[in-house]
């Protein structure tokens, strides 16, 4: 019986040896496969991107002098600061243009009263012989801004005569050419130097004031009308607006006389002083036939007539476009 009883209790320690075995291993393998549910295999362009982020990380410390995002915002910035740099290199350059295109400006500049300043533009031709013809005819002296367009030799003929009966001989560009000139203060200089040359070859003249060719504010300048009227101040240039004119630029077509008359006429009725805008290019038939009317109209509204010079102040005559 107590064998019996031994053998009962063997049998029974045994079975729960297996028991436990049994389930520690049940346990294990429950936590083996509870451990790869919580840590799943990565994807193969999951762990591409890590493997380069870390690779990128991992570069040494000498290779970080030239990061790409680093080398990039550098360069941004230097071209913004050569903005600056490169316009005041420009100022520079064509300040130093022309050492001898220079003149001298009165200390004191006035505006006579009562006083008239005939100006023409874009000559000399043809109609600039006749105005003459007239302006001599009525004692009466003006300005002429002038252009290169006429052939040369006879264009330096008729500045010769300009200067030879007493009128002023003023700058108006030497192309007229409004794209160009007005393209940088450089191309304007070049072209002024040009004009001024001539001007000073046929008459023996150096000139001191100018005309903008469609005033000094235009749609062709709007961009750098400031710069240009600083830097041909600054050489002692003067230039001169009106604040009448015969209106005969309106069109391809000529300004009917009547019309050229009544322009200015009306208009000077509300002046002490003024500049008047008129052409002497070949085609402004009616200004010639339109002139004597505006002198003698004038003269009777109390006015007398002189030509410009730097000694008359530019700033009292407001630019008034000859477009109506």
């Amino acid at each position: 019986m107590s064998k019996f009883r031994n053998w009962i209790r063997l049998k029974r320690n045994k079975s729960l040896m297996i028991i436990f075995f049994i389930t520690a291993v049940a346990i294990a393998i429950s936590c083996v496969n509870l451990s790869k549910t919580s840590h799943p295999k990565p994807d193969p362009e999951d762990q591409l991107i890590e493997n380069k982020a870390e690779e990128n990380n991992s570069k040494p410390e000498n290779n970080e002098e030239k990061p790409p995002k680093t080398e990039n915002k550098p360069k941004e910035k230097k071209v913004q600061q050569q903005v600056p740099q490169f316009q005041a290199s420009n100022a520079k350059d064509y300040q130093q243009m022309y050492p001898d295109l220079y003149c001298t400006r009165p200390q004191n500049q006035i505006n006579p009263d009562k006083t008239i300043f005939l100006t023409f533009d874009d000559g000399p031709s043809d109609r600039t012989l006749e105005i003459l013809d007239i302006l001599r005819e009525k004692g009466v002296k003006a300005t002429f801004f002038v252009t290169g367009n006429c052939p040369l030799a006879k264009g330096k003929a008729i500045m010769k005569r300009i200067v030879d009966e007493g009128h002023t001989i003023g700058v108006h560009t030497y192309t007229h050419d409004f794209k160009k000139i007005y393209a940088s203060v450089n191309a304007f200089l070049d072209d002024f130097y040009k004009i001024y040359s001539l001007i000073y070859d046929a008459t023996s003249v150096k000139p001191t004031i100018f005309r903008f060719p469609g005033g000094s504010k235009n749609g062709f300048n709007k961009g750098n009308y400031r710069e240009l009227i600083a830097e041909m101040t600054r050489r002692g240039f003067d230039y001169f607006d009106w604040n009448l004119s015969a209106g005969d630029a309106v069109s391809r077509t000529p300004t009917p006389t009547a019309r050229c008359i009544s322009n200015v006429l009306n208009a000077s009725k509300n002046c002490r002083h003024g500049v008047v805008l008129m052409h002497d290019a070949r085609p402004k038939a009616t200004t010639v036939e339109a002139l004597p009317a505006i002198i003698d109209g004038l003269r009777s509204q109390g006015f007398s007539f002189d030509k410009l010079s730097n000694s008359i102040n530019p700033a009292a005559y407001s630019l008034v476009k000859p477009y109506r």
